[in-house]
C-alpha cells in the first residue's frame, strides 16, 4: 500500500503523462499554432486535467 503522499505524485504524474501524450498526438508545434481547433483542443485538454488535479488533491485532502 501507497502512503498518501506518494499516491498523490503518483496521480500528479500520469496527469502529466496524459497531457505530454495528448500534445504529441496532436501534431507538430508549427502545426498547433497554425490551427485554431487545435489550440481550442490543448485548451480544453488543459482544463480538463487542471480539473482532474483539482479533484484528485481535495479527495487526497478529505480521505
Amino acid at each position: 500500500m501507497f502512503s498518501k503522499p506518494v499516491i498523490l505524485i503518483i496521480v500528479l504524474v500520469l496527469l502529466l503523462l496524459f497531457y505530454f501524450v495528448i500534445r504529441i498526438g496532436a501534431g507538430k508545434t508549427k502545426e498547433i499554432e497554425n490551427s485554431k481547433n487545435l489550440k481550442k483542443y490543448l485548451f480544453g485538454v488543459r482544463i480538463l486535467i487542471l480539473i482532474l488535479a483539482l479533484v484528485g488533491i481535495v479527495l487526497w485532502f478529505f480521505l
